[in-house]
């Protein structure tokens, strides 16, 4: 089991909620920003927070573990069907908001994905937001504050939730992730969110993608080989992006290692790639960002790769001639 908890109880957010709740003075409405695909785990925290008879969320009474199951009375979630919340979700909350709570004295509403409403939902939901009834509260998540209306940000009050580091990822997602150094891969790709390091972690694909990239370093010595690399990359039918953020990783460690700080690296052994100097981890780097930024403008990955292979094989001959 992911401990989520671990993971969000650190956060100025949670802070933020207990410190309200502590005090009496419970929003009637927050929006939590959070890039993580997790965030729902988040919000559920949040809520046991607000609903949980102890000061901090204890996880075994009654209420927490029907808000965990998504079957508090008092606790709901949005969007009820599909990925996003449409007008009939800010409907049902509208009617059940008028409704008594039946196992404390609060409704919790939670809303998921908030930067799917549209203008229609958002506007529905206004009064709401801004003269709940008593005792309701309401959580709107969102992976941006912008896709939301001026009028719904101003009536709530604004949490973050930031990139976690990777010894609390580490720490937290341990339990699920067996595998350390497959894990440790993952963190190091996934954005500083738990939602994008699962997902790396369970995709066999980005292991053999991961494996691919401390080849492509350790073997690419001409442009035969690039094109041999490229070919390969491509028959894994990856997203660019994987393979441009599993080669960082790689490339970080190795600068590091040449540096003499190998307590900086992510924790897996280093390929032995010959050939790269500093200088020339350095332009690999940088060659990976401009291939991040050429990706916006050329869909074809696999170019786009080819042209990274060359420039970073480029990069390497030039700096071994300085």
């Amino acid at each position: 089991m992911t401990d989520y908890a671990s993971l969000v109880g650190d956060t100025a957010a949670f802070k933020t909620i207990e410190g309200d709740k502590r005090s009496g003075r419970l929003s009637h409405a927050y929006l939590v920003i959070s890039a993580d695909g997790k965030i729902k785990e988040y919000l559920k925290i949040f809520a046991k927070l607000m609903a949980c008879e102890n000061p901090e969320p204890c996880g075994q009474c009654r209420v927490c573990r029907l808000i965990d199951s998504e079957n508090c009375p008092d606790v709901c979630f949005y969007p009820k069907n599909g990925t996003s919340v449409l007008t009939e979700d800010v409907n049902d909350i509208i009617e059940k908001c008028y409704l008594k709570p039946v196992e404390g004295d609060k409704k919790i509403f939670i809303i998921c994905r908030g930067e799917t409403m549209n203008a229609s939902a958002q506007n529905k939901l206004l009064k709401t937001l801004e003269e709940p009834p008593r005792g309701v509260h309401i959580i709107i998540g969102s992976a941006s504050e912008f896709p939301l209306l001026p009028t719904v940000r101003s009536r709530t009050e604004k949490l973050e939730i930031p990139p976690f580091s990777s010894d609390r990822l580490f720490a937290a997602l341990s339990g699920e992730c067996p595998d350390a150094e497959r894990l440790k891969t993952a963190i190091a790709c996934g954005d500083g969110t738990a939602g994008k390091t699962l997902e790396l972690y369970g995709d066999e694909n980005f292991a053999r993608i991961s494996e691919l990239a401390g080849r492509v370093l350790a073997e690419m010595k001409s442009s035969r080989q690039v094109l041999k690399f490229s070919s390969e990359i491509a028959a894994e039918k990856a997203d660019p992006e994987d393979f441009f953020s599993a080669l960082e990783v790689r490339i970080r460690d190795l600068l590091v290692e040449n540096e003499g700080r190998p307590e900086l690296a992510s924790e897996r052994e280093t390929v032995a790639a010959e050939g790269f100097n500093t200088a020339s981890l350095i332009c690999a780097l940088e060659k990976i960002n401009e291939a991040r930024k050429r990706k916006k403008f050329n869909g074809n990955g696999a170019m786009l790769t080819e042209w990274l292979l060359f420039a970073i094989l480029e990069g390497k001959h030039k700096w071994q001639k300085s």
